[in-house]
Parts: C-alpha cells; sequence; structure tokens
C-alpha cells in the first residue's frame, strides 16, 4: 500500500508540474495594441529590401588553379570578410570588393590575398558587401 502510495503522490506533483508549466490560452494577445487598427494595416507596410548583412563569393586565381572563397558577416562599426585562398605556388589575387554608400551609388575596395592561405580582412566601415569581384579596374575611381 505505502508503494502505491508514493507512486500516486509523484505522478501528482508530476501531473501538476506539467499543469503549470503550459500557458494558458489566454493569455496569447487576442487582438491589435491599437483600438481601431487591424492586423491587416499593420502587415501591409512596404518593406524596403536591404542588401544582405552577410554572404559568400569566390574569385577565380591568377594564373593558376584553384579560387580564392569568400564569406562575410556586416558587424555594428566593421564588416569581417573570412577568405580561404586555395590558389596553388602561393599565387597572390587581386579581388574587387563592391559596396554601396547610399544604396545606390556603389564604390570598390580592391584587397590582395597571398595564396594557400586563409584568415581575415576587416573593412573599417559598415556598408554591406554587394558582390566580390576580379574587375580591379573599378578600384583605381575610388
Amino acid at each position: 500500500m505505502r508503494a502505491l502510495t508514493s507512486a500516486g503522490a509523484a505522478l501528482a506533483v508530476v501531473g501538476l508540474g506539467l499543469g503549470l508549466s503550459s500557458a494558458p490560452a489566454s493569455a496569447a494577445p487576442a487582438g491589435p495594441a491599437v483600438a481601431g487598427a487591424s492586423q491587416a494595416a499593420v502587415s501591409a507596410a512596404p518593406a524596403a529590401k536591404a542588401p544582405p548583412k552577410s554572404g559568400k563569393d569566390s574569385v577565380t586565381c591568377s594564373g593558376s588553379s584553384g579560387r580564392v572563397n569568400f564569406s562575410w558577416k556586416t558587424g555594428w562599426s566593421s564588416t569581417t570578410v573570412y577568405y580561404n585562398d586555395h590558389c596553388l605556388g602561393g599565387t597572390r589575387t587581386t579581388a574587387a570588393f563592391k559596396f554601396y554608400n547610399d544604396g545606390s551609388t556603389p564604390f570598390y575596395k580592391c584587397v590582395t590575398f597571398q595564396g594557400d592561405a586563409q584568415g581575415t580582412y576587416k573593412f573599417a566601415h559598415i556598408n554591406e558587401i554587394m558582390d566580390v569581384s576580379k574587375d580591379t579596374k573599378k578600384c583605381k575611381n575610388n
């Protein structure tokens, strides 16, 4: 009898714990926070297309087989680029990173990476990278 009483008490405690851990259905918000506003009007606001805050790209090596792979993440005060250069023989490769000043005017920064190396490169501004290419002529305009 004692074992049955203990088992029943344990089940009662587990049941009580499960009952308290779930929120009641009445806790969910029933409608919009502003009186008279509808959910459709709030969600119908046009969303501006923002450039990506992170991404991946690659360019071919200069004079050898292989690629340089890039990935990046835009932070609060800078943009960090992670690179992995698979160019054989230590062949250096220059890549042009395309940024936007105001969302419409592009500018370019060129960076040279040593072959057979990996690491990070940090741009000291928070503009998002839009593209990576080998067209370094565009960097001379900036």
